[in-house]
């Protein structure tokens, strides 16, 4: 067990390189953001990627992960299993001070994971806590304490799992460590409105959160007590910016760094001819169309499959991405390493979408070009964010695609956060939302909150990939899991783009990988 275990985890005992000093670098860095961050600074609390972008610099992880996606030390130095693989301990980092002078200790580690099993934690419980020793009793209020979570002494924390559990440290490098002494005195059920607190995030990370204006920019400033050195750059902007004058802005100076959001040859050589450094990596990141499968129209996944099958995703990536980007078809990146051969591909099929539309009772009865049932047209309204132009442009691409195969597609745009809301709330239904995620390695669960969808077979899988940690049992029932996910097509899986960045002509010392892209945030720089 233990060396199975070691092979999984590394076993980590390196610690963190010690930062150079600081160099008396140009500032600030400013990094483009396309939509306006929520305002959830919260470890635990947040949902979107640009909420993510200011916690991950603000405050620390346990572990993150290398480019191979291994655990790597951060706040836990190092860390082993019990013989039996349930328990395991992490022996902390000494010294580590929160941004407003405290001492982080393994209180905050077990008050921060503690919290997501709480009767009134204000979010879905990450499967996780689900794990823990004593779940059930705890969460539902019969006990008042947690017996899968130990404090064994200031930098000595335990997690003692009902079974060996794979996922501990996607969970660990997924969701940061929150302090203690700020949030016990909130309560719990009151953390999504505690707007003071979320608006000025205290963490133990290289920056300091200053400022956070809307619709405009979050303000970071360095912290000189980082344990992994004082970062070389003071000032971090994360500017709001948008697809359409960022070009302009990374050519004229105003802005550091950029995702790309455009593979247009002519606009990378644009940038080349600037003197603008590109960096292009594999994408984290898949964008979807989630169906509401307790909708009518689309409880039966023959009309769901059909759906994929009517729209021509890789002209998508071929048109819209220039070849940069990937299909897949299942809730996993290709690259992980159970990502299952045999998955049905969804190929570009039009008359096999009709095929399947006429089976499920979906006919053009009248003659006018869009199908009907018991008196009903098929009408499809796909909502879709504003901010993300690829995104914007991938909705009329559907719309054509669907209209072909006989249904109408109403488009309904909005910002980022009205459109997330229509996902957010269990009680709304909808017909189809595009939206994107970043793939959390390691973790594989039921969560469908974007679906709508439950099934006792694909939780029977979960169940039994969350209660291994021998790689060939994962790579079976995980596997299987994915391959019921892809029969079930509970969401289009349209595509996922390559990642890339463009630099400024001063930019110097950026390093990120895929998954970790502020992995080396405490290292850049520019000079000016």
């Amino acid at each position: 067990m233990k060396k199975i275990l070691t092979s999984l985890f590394l076993s980590a005992a390196m610690a963190i390189g010690t930062i150079p000093a600081h160099a008396e670098d140009g500032d600030p860095i400013r990094y483009a953001i396309w939509s306006n961050p929520k305002g959830t600074f919260h470890p635990t609390l947040y949902f979107t990627d640009y909420d993510r972008a200011v916690i991950f610099s603000v405050f620390s992880r346990l572990v993150t992960l290398d480019e191979k996606q291994n655990p790597q030390p951060s706040l836990a130095e190092s860390w082993d299993y019990s013989e039996d693989g349930r328990t395991l301990t992490l022996h902390l980092r000494k010294g580590v001070k929160w941004h407003d002078g405290q001492p982080f200790t393994a209180e905050d580690v077990a008050y921060t994971y503690q919290a997501e099993a709480a009767p009134d934690f204000p979010r879905d419980r990450p499967p996780f806590v689900k794990y823990l020793e004593g779940f059930e009793d705890y969460s539902t209020g019969k006990a008042d304490s947690l017996p899968g979570i130990q404090v064994v002494d200031d930098v000595t924390v335990a997690f003692t799992f009902k079974a060996p559990y794979a996922a501990a440290f996607a969970h660990f490098a997924d969701k940061p460590v929150l302090a203690k002494h700020i949030w016990d005195k909130i309560p719990l059920k009151t953390w999504n409105e505690a707007s003071e607190a979320l608006r000025n995030p205290v963490g133990t990370g290289p920056y300091k959160f200053v400022e956070f204006k809307p619709d405009q920019y979050v303000r970071l400033e360095r912290n000189d007590d980082y344990f992994g050195g004082q970062p070389r750059t003071k000032t971090i902007i994360f500017r709001i910016s948008n697809t359409q004058t960022a070009q302009s802005e990374l050519i004229n100076g105003e802005l550091d760094i950029a995702e790309i959001s455009s593979w247009n040859e002519r606009d990378l050589q644009t940038y080349r001819d600037a003197g603008l450094r590109i960096v292009e990596q594999r994408g984290t990141s898949g964008q979807y169309l989630p169906f509401d499968t307790r909708n009518p129209k689309l409880s039966d996944k023959r009309v769901r499959q059909a759906i994929i099958h009517a729209i021509n995703r890789q002209a998508i990536v071929d048109r819209l991405l220039f070849g940069h980007g990937a299909v897949f078809n299942t809730n996993a990146h290709p690259d992980s390493p159970y990502y299952p051969a045999g998955l049905d591909p969804y190929a570009y099929d039009p008359q096999k979408a009709r095929e399947l539309l006429a089976e499920a009772g979906w006919k053009d009865s009248d003659g006018d070009g869009i199908l009907d049932r018991d008196g009903q047209k098929f009408v499809f309204t796909l909502n879709y964010p504003t901010g993300n132009r690829t995104r914007e442009l991938s909705a009329p691409i559907i719309q054509q695609n669907l209209k072909a195969v006989g249904i109408e597609t109403e488009l309904v745009s909005a910002d980022f956060n009205t459109t997330l809301a229509i996902l957010q709330d269990p009680e709304r239904s909808f017909d189809g939302v595009l939206m994107g995620g970043t793939f959390r390695p390691g973790i594989y669960d039921n969560n469908f909150w974007w679906e709508r969808f439950t099934s006792p077979d694909l939780t029977g899988y979960a169940d039994a990939f969350n209660s291994s940690v021998y790689p060939g049992v994962l790579r079976e029932n995980i596997g299987a899991w994915l391959k019921g996910v892809n029969d079930e097509a509970i969401r289009v899986w349209l595509y996922i783009p390559n990642q890339g960045y463009v630099l400024g002509p001063k930019v110097t010392d950026y390093e990120s990988h895929p998954y970790e892209p502020f992995a080396g945030i405490q290292n850049w720089a520019v000079s000016r």
